[in-house]
């Protein structure tokens, strides 16, 4: 496998309160230079960083700030929801989706934030959203599992960085099938459960405001290519 990430720059950097000024950009370039790479060799060398700031996080070597800004206050009534796919075939825990959240969602933002929050740049890393009095960087409400489990990830009166949109996240909720949807449609079991969800918790959500990631954020495949053309109509019609 190609030594891709380069270990002894991020243990150099990683425990400083602004490591994602010297770190994120390496991030990108790993994940720009693994596209071309078999998938497991892929997943194999992103893997590789996810544990490591994963460790990092758990033992308090890189370091989250304990205030920051209340993003929340912008949150608007839900009208909308947004589904999502994993896109790993194996599944998720959910310390792994933490740390992919932080890089993928936190880092970006901390590092080029937006004029009305650029007092936040070389600050300590911030969600404000707490589970179990521990913070997380969930971009989903909820992470519905193969089985059909479903598992609440965030409370709603939090925003989601999920939908790439900020309106979009201020005004809805974001879930997440754990699988692979690329080129499938979701099992029974993860289908039948969603409809339940929403019908359990989002009943007040107009069918047509019940949207893959891909129509509001046309650069990506998410939920998969089979969603507008196959799975959707089904969920609407469990609904």
């Amino acid at each position: 496998m190609p030594n891709i990430f380069d270990r002894d720059l991020w243990s150099k950097n990683i425990s400083k309160i602004d490591w994602y000024l010297y770190l994120g950009e390496d991030f990108k370039r790993i994940e720009n230079t693994v596209k071309e790479l078999p998938r497991q060799e892929r997943e194999e060398i992103v893997d590789e960083i996810y544990d490591y700031v994963g460790k990092s996080l758990s033992e308090g070597i890189l370091q989250v700030s304990e205030t920051g800004p209340n993003w929340d206050d912008e949150r608007k009534t839900i009208d909308t929801l947004i589904v999502h796919h994993s896109s790993r075939a194996n599944g998720l825990t959910n310390s792994r989706l933490n740390v992919m959240h932080l890089l993928r969602l936190y880092v970006p933002f901390f590092t080029n934030p937006s004029q009305e929050n650029r007092e936040i740049k070389g600050r300590a890393v911030w969600s404000g959203h707490f589970v179990d009095q521990e913070q997380v960087f969930y971009g989903y409400h909820w992470l519905v599992k193969q089985d059909g489990s479903i598992e609440r990830l965030l409370d709603d009166k939090y925003i989601g960085w999920h939908a790439g949109n900020w309106d979009i996240n201020a005004r809805s909720v974001g879930i997440c099938l754990d699988d692979d949807l690329e080129l499938k449609s979701p099992n029974s079991a993860m289908l039948g459960s969603l409809a339940k969800l929403i019908k359990k918790h989002y009943s007040q959500i107009e069918k047509g405001r019940i949207l893959g990631h891909r129509e509001v954020h046309n650069s990506i495949i998410c939920p998969g290519n089979e969603f507008i053309p196959a799975w959707r109509e089904q969920l609407l019609n469990l609904i």
